[in-house]
């Protein structure tokens, strides 16, 4: 045993958790260190759990010769064919901290992958769960599960194992750290939008903070709704809020713009035109607008085949200068866009319903997007002192 070498590897380990947020790398590094003390690992594999609406966990796989691919995991009603029959399943809904099989024997193999690895030349197969935080209490990240294959004839050694299991806890330690800013990156993005996040993960976190933004704003909201919700079953109203306005977050997403946050039964959107052209800019929003009243009115002719009410859309754009960052109290704050420019676009959506259009935009808007548009005449918007002409398309 290099008691040098295994110390170098494992302070390599502890400098990689604390300098970077690369988990590839990580894993990469740990492979390529365990074969250099001579430890005939020819397989590993890594999974962590995640704090991710859609996603449960990641990780990948390293292979001798390939290197180290990732993955990641969905969450999902129908568990993966191949995980069903992992023996790393058993290990971590057991709670079982250390698994191993050896491949070269006779021995009849309950795992199918392990045959899958025994008839490729596999003679060793190790597992471990390592936990992040004491057993039995909920951290949100439970921990991560670790195997280690072998092609050596005679399998790992004693000493390869003990060795293995000496640098677990540090690559854990490493893995953990990762895994937390990860979570941290993925919660705030869920929560306050991407780029809200990346903000508030940054540093920009004092109250009172923010900067001044020109962009476009959307203002989306479910026509009728109230009226919905007082006739229609809560978990009824709960489904149809996600169904609606999941699809249409989502097309804001594809085109470049922030869902800053719901609100009720809408959502407030910003498409920067920080470092971006104007017109570029109000063409992607137009567009997204167009595409999420195509995918509303889809969603509708679902709704009505199965006896189920509509559910409109109505959404407006506006171009304007607003303060983006944080808004709250000393301990509780909300990092999104206000000032005038915010309530305009507001005062314009509700304008939809009685104008009889679904899209509106403002004079501002259509000024910047440059021609193609039909007006519907002057309003007065609510609370504001002067009067605007809105467009449709």
């Amino acid at each position: 045993m290099d008691l040098a070498a295994i110390q170098d590897l494992s302070d390599w380990i502890i400098d990689e958790g604390l300098l970077r947020d690369d988990l590839d790398r990580l894993i990469q590094g740990f492979c390529e260190g365990v074969a250099a003390l001579d430890i005939p690992l020819v397989r590993m594999h890594v999974s962590i759990a995640a704090l991710h609406p859609t996603v449960k966990g990641y990780g990948g796989y390293w292979w001798r010769n390939r290197g180290f691919v990732a993955e990641e995991y969905e969450r999902s009603s129908m568990p993966r064919i191949g995980w069903q029959a992992s023996p790393l399943r058993v290990m971590l809904e057991e709670g079982v901290m250390a698994m191993r099989y050896r491949l070269d024997t006779n021995e009849t193999l309950s795992f199918p992958v392990l045959e899958e690895f025994r008839e490729g030349g596999g003679t060793d197969w190790v597992g471990r769960l390592v936990r992040f935080g004491e057993e039995g209490v909920d951290t949100g990240l439970p921990g991560m599960l670790l195997s280690w294959l072998s092609d050596r004839p005679g399998g790992f050694s004693d000493s390869d194992i003990e060795t293995l299991d000496r640098l677990v806890p540090r690559l854990g330690l490493a893995c953990y750290r990762i895994a937390l800013k990860r979570a941290a990156q993925d919660l705030l993005d869920a929560y306050v939008g991407t780029d809200a996040g990346h903000r508030v993960l940054s540093g920009q976190i004092e109250r009172g903070a923010a900067s001044r933004l020109y962009s476009v704003i959307m203002v989306a909201d479910l026509r009728g709704f109230t009226h919905f919700a007082d006739e229609t079953d809560g978990e009824d109203v709960l489904q149809s809020l996600n169904e609606t306005l999941g699809d249409l977050a989502d097309i804001v997403d594809a085109h470049k713009g922030d869902v800053l946050k719901f609100l009720g039964d809408g959502f407030l959107a910003i498409f920067s035109l920080e470092g971006r052209d104007a017109a570029a800019v109000c063409a992607e929003a137009l567009t997204a607008a167009e595409e999420m009243r195509t995918a509303n009115d889809r969603l509708n002719e679902r709704r009505a085949a199965s006896g189920r009410a509509p559910l409109v859309v109505d959404v407006a754009l506006h171009l304007g200068e607003v303060m983006y960052g944080n808004v709250g109290s000393n301990r509780r704050l909300d990092f999104t866009v206000i000032g005038p420019a915010v309530n305009e676009a507001a005062r314009i959506e509700a304008l939809c319903q009685p104008l009889g259009e679904q899209i509106l935009v403002s004079e501002s808007f259509a000024a910047a997007f440059g021609g193609g548009l039909r007006s519907v005449g002057t309003h007065e918007l609510r609370g504001v002192a002067r009067t605007q002409e809105l467009f449709t398309r």
